[in-house]
């Protein structure tokens, strides 16, 4: 008899349940439609981007990567192909490919205008079909940083190369 009584208040718990997921949906129309059964229902907006492409024009693209962090991780492509060198290798310095997403990024990649010009880097710019590769050098030092941007909707680092010793 027990068994036979929580059967049925399984069941009408679950009918409740039911219903009162019906009775969400339908209360869940905008003001307007809910009085007008013709009216359709509003259509969802997409949603923005969470960063705006900075520029199309990569001066300016590369000016707002390099001082602006949430920039970086909006345009840096994931997972990022990242090429650095070994030089505890033997018998002597290699290269080594790895490719970098979630806690292996760290932002930002790129550093600021001013920590560039505080810290003595020097920037420049190539270009290979249509591809940007950005270096970044410590004259009298062997640091050598590069980083590589394709244009799709808007400018994306999609490669990084540390070539520094």
């Amino acid at each position: 008899m027990k068994f036979k009584q929580i059967g049925v208040w399984t069941a009408a718990l679950a009918m409740a349940m039911a219903l009162g997921g019906c009775e969400l949906a339908s209360n869940s129309q905008p003001a307007s439609a809910a009085g007008d059964k013709n009216a359709k229902p509003a259509a969802a907006a997409p949603a923005p981007p969470a960063q705006a492409c900075p520029s199309q024009d990569f001066d300016v693209f590369l000016k707002a990567f390099a001082d602006d962090a949430q920039i970086q991780q909006a345009y840096t492509q994931r997972p990022l192909q990242s090429e650095t060198i070994d030089a505890n290798a033997d018998p002597e310095p290699k290269p080594v490919t790895a490719m970098l997403d979630g806690d292996a990024l760290h932002f930002p990649l790129m550093p600021s205008a001013a920590k560039q010009q505080a810290d003595g880097l020097v920037l420049s710019q190539t270009e290979l079909n249509g591809d940007k590769e950005v270096m970044l050098a410590k004259p009298d030092t062997d640091y050598q940083l590069s980083f590589f941007f394709r244009k799709g909707e808007c400018w994306t680092l999609y490669r990084m190369r540390d070539d520094s010793l």
